[in-house]
């Protein structure tokens, strides 16, 4: 691949990582090498990354080689471009999504060095993506697909973004064996247990997004095996006196998966070399019962004398005001008692059903934070273990935050409703959608009432002539003549019927900053939604037509009709803000509507 590549800017706040010292070059990270012991840092493995020279015609030649830490690479994609430590731009890759499957015979390991010693092709046409060494050791994934074609990953680029959302979960596998990896990972269940669930309860490091791989890491034993030689194969290796450990990953569950990646059609197009990983789908199975150590979720006040003990272990505080820029070190650990940052990688995006999780509650909390240690702000930050003091390191924690893929606010307000249900099945009995032709329907597939059109009969109601928005308004497709419809939705929340409206929006294009870059996303219009309750049913379809007649004239402004409905016990608009906390899209808006009618989940 000698073409000139396609950048775009990367904004945020500065990090810097002093071991790349470019010259004031531009260097674009362009594989990830072999695993190598970190002599001064012992609990922070190292990674030999691969850069490869731009130059003033963005044409990729000379390469170069730098020892990263593991726990570093979900900053250092594949395809960011680095000056003097500084990442502030990236390759523009191809996006692509695949429906695969996890399960053994569907995928398999290689390398170009194994297929050059059995007399196999190079699974990377060296004309199409160059690697430093044609017969490389690093191990991929190899995904069979649909056609004939397959799907290679880079099994460090699968580790670093499908096994967890935090960096320290990678870095804890390759560095301890299974016992010291599950004293990092988890605390003893003290909690009553929901039957049918899998308690976890996660030590104060790990992320609340790590829950799902830590839960089949503890109780699946298809996944702990995986886990398990991670650490088993760096350690043959290193006994074996080799300078590099070359490891190979594999998918921790089994059955259909889908995946979203950046990278590069190659071999003819018959391959796709999926250099960044951006989502993919969670595992089936029960649902997960969620508690930390250092958890927030609790109804009261500390009812006990363990005043000290609720971050015990854990960075003492964290910085809230950060420095404009930050440098992360391979080869120092943090300072006891020293304070940390929190540092997101690109999003994880979650494809389809997210895994189920609920979250333990205590009545009262058992402890509190203790005292906050020492106020300097450290100049340096790692992700290793606390070692040692007075060395002006801080820790690092460093992961991905977790989002669930949006298929439009109409579609994941369903999905949501349905989410609800499957959570709180004991509270809501009931979710369906309604048509005037076929009536109230539970199946999962929801259908839509379709507007009218404004006619010669609306026209003449009207003593103005209505402007040309409002006439074009009803239709979802304006050029095909393509009407919008109106999700209408009906949940039976203990004996109690609520009725949710949801408007069909038009699609949208628009500039925005997405992890930190500059880019053109798909959006689409934006309505509030409507709730309301009737206690009888005739009445409420004669309100429905009524709404679905007027909406049209406010162009989707349904504020302006909640105060219209006759017969109604209560009717309320809603907007659709998103909370921090919740696990699929709109899950706060269902929760939000379902508060307007004096129902709390």
């Amino acid at each position: 691949m000698v073409d000139p590549i396609t950048r775009r800017k990367v904004h945020g706040r500065a990090r810097e990582l002093s071991l790349i010292k470019t010259n004031n070059r531009d260097l674009m990270v362009w594989w990830y090498g072999g695993l190598s012991k970190n002599h001064r840092a012992q609990s922070v493995p190292l990674v030999e990354v691969f850069f490869r020279e731009l130059d003033e015609r963005n044409t990729p030649g000379k390469f170069l080689r730098f020892p990263i830490a593991l726990n570093h690479l979900g900053l250092l994609r594949i395809g960011s471009i680095w000056n003097n430590g500084r990442c502030q731009s990236e390759i523009i890759l191809q996006e692509e999504s695949f429906v695969t499957d996890f399960s053994g015979g569907s995928w398999h390991i290689v390398s170009p060095s194994q297929n050059h010693q059995n007399g196999y092709a190079n699974p990377i046409n060296q004309n199409d993506y160059p690697l430093r060494f044609s017969h490389d050791k690093n191990w991929l994934i190899d995904f069979t697909l649909e056609n004939g074609k397959n799907l290679l990953i880079p099994c460090l680029e699968f580790l670093t973004r499908i096994y967890g959302r935090s960096e320290d979960v990678r870095r804890v596998l390759a560095t301890y064996p299974w016992d010291g990896v599950v004293n990092h990972f988890f605390a003893p269940f003290d909690q009553p247990v929901l039957p049918g669930h899998w308690p976890v309860k996660l030590k104060k490091r790990m992320r609340n997004g790590d829950v799902v791989f830590l839960a089949h890491a503890l109780y699946d034993s298809y996944t702990q095996r995986f886990a398990k030689s991670i650490y088993a194969q760096v350690e043959a290796a290193f006994n074996e006196d080799n300078t590099y450990a070359f490891i190979k990953i594999a998918p921790w569950f089994q059955g259909p998966a889908k995946i979203k990646v950046n990278g590069h059609w190659i071999n003819h197009g018959q391959t796709f070399l999926g250099l960044q990983i951006l989502g993919s789908s969670d595992p089936g199975g029960v649902p997960i019962h969620r508690d930390r150590e250092n958890t927030n979720k609790t109804d009261g006040t500390i009812v006990d004398n363990e005043s000290s003990n609720a971050w015990r272990g854990a960075p003492a505080r964290i910085l809230t005001k950060l420095p404009e820029i930050f440098d992360l070190t391979d080869d120092e650990e943090p300072d006891h008692g020293s304070a940390s940052i929190e540092i997101e990688e690109p999003d994880f995006i979650v494809m389809g059903s997210p895994r189920l999780v609920v979250d333990a509650r205590r009545s009262h909390t058992k402890s509190s934070g203790g005292h906050s240690g020492n106020n300097d702000t450290p100049g340096r930050f790692s992700g290793g273990e606390h070692h040692g003091t007075g060395k002006g390191v801080g820790y690092a924690s460093i992961y991905a935050r977790t989002i669930m893929e949006s298929h439009g606010t109409l579609r994941d307000m369903w999905d949501a409703m349905l989410y609800l249900k499957k959570r709180h099945k004991d509270i809501i009995s009931t979710v369906e959608w309604f048509t005037f032709e076929g009536g109230f329907c539970s199946n999962d597939e929801p259908e839509l009432v379709s507007l009218r059109a404004f006619d010669k009969n609306d026209l003449a109601e009207n003593a103005e002539e209505l402007p040309t928005t409002t006439r074009n308004w009803p239709y979802h497709d304006l050029g095909n003549r393509v009407l919008r419809g109106v999700l209408v939705a009906r949940m039976v929340v203990g004996d109690k019927p609520i009725y949710i409206l949801e408007i069909q929006r038009r699609p949208r294009k628009k500039k925005a900053e997405k992890n930190g870059r500059e880019t053109v996303i798909d959006t689409e219009e934006s309505f509030k939604g409507v709730v309301c309750s009737f206690s009888n049913q005739k009445v409420f379809i004669t309100w429905l037509r009524k709404i679905l007649h007027d909406i049209r004239y406010v162009r989707g402004v349904v504020q302006k009709l909640v105060n219209t409905c006759p017969g109604s016990d209560r009717a309320e608009a809603f907007v659709h803000a998103p909370a921090s906390d919740e696990q699929v899209p709109c899950e706060a808006a269902v929760r939000n509507a379902l508060l307007k009618m004096g129902i709390a989940l």
